[in-house]
């Protein structure tokens, strides 16, 4: 563990400061500080008292009009919550709001609260909040010229980065803080925090050096080192295996031992004693140690769960008592509107039932009215589409009579293509007013369709084509599967006019679409002799592919793989379902 200097009154030096020697309290300003002064004792005795005290000087501050001590006893009530209601959000927000006044009136008391914000942090172990207020607080204490504060402010800091085991920092941070003129008591903590760091480093004899400064006693007060000082010492000399002077060190660690109440520092001091003698080979005397440590440990363990039990008790009490107050309170009030919201209840469920059922008959008549409508609209669709299909299927049947009287083979041939991509848009009307659904075309079912009829109507030259469909099913809007299959139309048509001369075994063509994460592919494979050179740009079919493919934002790959597989990406569909 490490010493936070000052802690928990660390923040109360900047009262300390402010009121330099006290007077007496003649004025209702000196009164104000002697109030907010004893309120600051009783905050560091942990006693609820100090409460009083900062109400009075609340109550005395109302007769004056002097912002300075009204950021004083706000800073004070923060001490109060946070170091003896444990209150840290009620502490943090009256610290904010003295910092707020401080701006307001240009008040050169920010960097006091800065370190106490710092401060309240650094007991949380919020230790990067601890170090956002230190770091605001030291500009402002060097300008000011404030050492007694700087120096605390460099320690704490200092400790922060010696728990985030930023050593050096650590180091450079508690070495400038011994710069600063500061009493005997802080530079004793900050050497003491010095050797520790030297001791988690593993640097004993370095920790020795510093720790020597720490065991002189107080020149002022002859107050000598603390039970934690002791355990550093006791530390570092077990480290080194350095054991000059520990017959007069360790008497006065028993001593010191003895006379402690806190069983905190007594585990501590204990535990560094039974690690000593350890190391010394005196291990009677280790084993003693060890066995009163944990009956220590055990007993500090107990004492904090009967704190907690105690505080949650009393919290529990405390609750119970304001609700029941609350609850009488508002059983007050509600006997007292009780009739009223019952008559005015009852006549507006009587409104409301009227209303329901003026309202449900009229909505009857709405939705029969709306049905009739979509059943005429679902039929005029219907017959459009039967009327667009009928216009198709004499497009083609015409298409089909052309070529039957073409002698040109390559013209009729063309014709013939045109009449497929034709037949292609003829069943999607076809499907559409053949099915109750009107907005859209199932993959599916009209892939297979499209694919089984040009196969029939193609392949009489071709024994033994094979096809293997495979299809996700989901609803296209007519916008999205007309291109699709005027594509499909184009790719199975030149499969069987290019892909199968007589030397080609099995003929197989395999279409597949599927959806894969946000977009569908497209894949149309057959096992025929692919392409001997790359794929001509200027032909019609390409043309019409890849014009056909910028309406679907489809990307598109043809490779030769023992047979021609062409593979496109679809980005842009609208389903309909």
């Amino acid at each position: 563990m490490k010493k936070i200097i000052g802690l928990p009154l660390l923040s109360f030096l900047t009262i300390s400061l402010a009121f330099a020697q006290p007077k007496k309290p003649n004025t209702t300003e000196d009164q104000i500080t002697k109030n907010i002064e004893i309120a600051s004792e009783h905050i560091d005795n942990d006693n609820d008292s100090a409460n009083i005290y900062i109400q009075k000087a609340k109550d005395l501050a109302k007769k004056i009009n002097q912002p300075l001590f009204d950021v004083k006893i706000l800073e004070t009530e923060g001490n109060y919550f946070g170091f003896v209601k444990n209150d840290y959000n009620n502490a943090t927000n009256l610290y904010l709001k003295a910092v707020q006044l401080c701006e307001k009136h240009q008040l050169n008391y920010t960097k006091n609260l800065y370190h106490s914000l710092g401060v309240l942090f650094h007991l949380t172990d919020n230790y990067e909040k601890a170090k956002l207020y230190y770091t605001k607080a030291i500009p402002l204490e060097k300008k000011e010229k404030d050492s007694l504060l700087l120096a605390r402010s460099l320690a704490n800091l200092a400790s922060i980065n010696s728990t985030q085991e930023n050593f050096k920092k650590a180091e450079e941070l508690f070495l400038e803080s011994l710069k600063c003129p500061s009493s005997f008591e802080i530079k004793r903590t900050t050497y003491a925090n010095l050797g520790n760091l030297k001791i988690r480093e593993k640097k004993f004899d370095d920790a020795l050096k510093y720790l020597e400064k720490v065991m002189v006693k107080n020149p002022e007060t002859g107050e000598g080192p603390d039970e934690i000082d002791f355990s550093y010492l006791l530390d570092a000399k077990t480290g080194a295996r350095n054991f000059s002077g520990v017959d007069t060190i360790i008497p006065n660690a028993i001593k010191l031992y003895k006379s402690t109440p806190d069983l905190r520092d007594k585990s501590i001091l204990l535990r560094a004693l039974g690690n000593l003698y350890h190391a010394m080979g005196q291990y009677d005397k280790a084993s003693l140690a060890k066995d009163e440590y944990i009956l220590i440990y055990d007993s500090l363990k107990a004492k904090q769960r009967d704190e907690v039990v105690y505080e949650m008790e009393t919290k529990y009490q405390t609750q119970k008592k304001e609700e029941e107050i609350t609850k009488q309170e508002k059983e007050k009030d509600r006997l007292q509107l009780f009739f009223v919201i019952a008559c005015l209840t009852i006549a507006l469920l009587s409104y409301l039932v009227y209303q329901f059922f003026k309202q449900r008959n009229r909505l009857k008549k709405q939705t029969l009215l709306l049905e009739t409508a979509v059943d005429e609209k679902n039929i005029l669709l219907k017959e459009t589409h039967h009327r667009v299909k009928n216009s198709f299927q004499i497009v083609s049947s015409l298409l089909y009579l052309q070529s039957e009287n073409m002698k040109d083979k390559e013209a009729a041939l063309a014709v013939k293509e045109a009449q497929n991509r034709v037949k292609s848009m003829v069943l999607i009307h076809q499907k559409l007013y053949s099915k109750d659904q009107l907005i859209g075309i199932e993959t599916k079912e009209y892939i297979e369709d499209l694919v089984n009829d040009i196969i029939e109507n193609q392949t009489d030259t071709i024994p033994n084509l094979t096809t293997n469909v495979s299809v996700e099913s989901t609803v296209f809007s007519i916008d999205s599967i007309t291109p699709l299959g005027l594509i499909i139309n184009e790719l199975i048509t030149n499969c069987i006019k290019h892909a199968f001369p007589s030397s080609v075994e099995n003929p197989k063509i395999e279409l597949e679409f599927k959806k894969q994460g946000e977009i569908y592919i497209l894949k149309v494979i057959d096992n025929g002799i692919g392409f001997t050179n790359e794929i001509s740009e200027n032909s019609f079919g390409i043309k019409l592919i890849n014009a056909l493919s910028k309406k679907l934002k489809g990307k598109i790959l043809f490779e030769n793989n023992n047979g021609t597989h062409f593979v496109m990406e679809i980005h842009k569909f609208e389903q309909m379902n």
